[in-house]
């Protein structure tokens, strides 16, 4: 069990265990942590400082890569690869895993205020992410050019997650839940 605090840690807790202690505390961001992700041998966070960090757990190795605007989310690439982080500046960073290097920049959402959630869709061709005005956007990974603009509803548009198994997205705005099919994006 690993969740990120306003504190600025991320604790890891042995569900197995009935110990109330962590079995280690991660404290290196300065300030709370907004999103952290997990891997087979990986986690990954976002930190209201700024910095997208991983941690590697077969090597006991810290990555940190310095966005600058507060990061609402992370995720990785299905393949491993790569890194999506959005943050406050409106803007969704798409950075190599294993060296930081800036791969591509999408805008055109709005993200100012509130924590919004980004993916990457199942093949790893496009990136997506809530936005404040209402919608969803999804942009071509290797392009960056705009695909998609997907209205959902008048108000912030909070969380957003493919199916685990099914060719469809859940979208929750409003107090809502909407299944959208991949293929069509026509609600259901």
């Amino acid at each position: 069990f690993l969740p990120g605090s306003i504190d600025s840690t991320v604790r890891c807790w042995d569900c197995r265990s009935r110990r109330p202690d962590p079995i280690q505390v991660l404290d290196e961001a300065k300030d709370g942590i907004s999103s952290v992700k997990l891997s087979a041998h990986e986690i990954l966070t976002g930190s209201v400082d700024g910095r997208v960090r991983r941690y590697d757990l077969r090597t006991g190795q810290l990555c940190s890569d310095y966005i600058g605007s507060p990061i609402t989310s992370v995720c990785f690439s299905k393949d491993g690869q790569c890194v999506l982080a959005a943050s406050l500046d409106s803007t969704l960073r798409l950075l190599d895993k294993d060296t930081g290097e800036l791969l591509g920049e999408y805008t055109g959402h709005r993200s100012t205020t509130y924590r919004l959630d980004c993916v990457l869709n199942e093949q790893d061709t496009h990136v997506g992410c809530a936005s404040e005005d209402g919608h969803v956007y999804f942009w071509d990974l290797v392009e960056g050019s705009l695909a998609l603009s997907l209205p959902v509803g008048q108000g912030v548009v909070q969380s957003l997650a493919f199916h685990p198994r099914l060719p469809c997205l859940l979208v929750a705005t409003q107090g809502q839940v909407t299944l959208w099919r991949e293929d069509t994006f026509q609600p259901e």
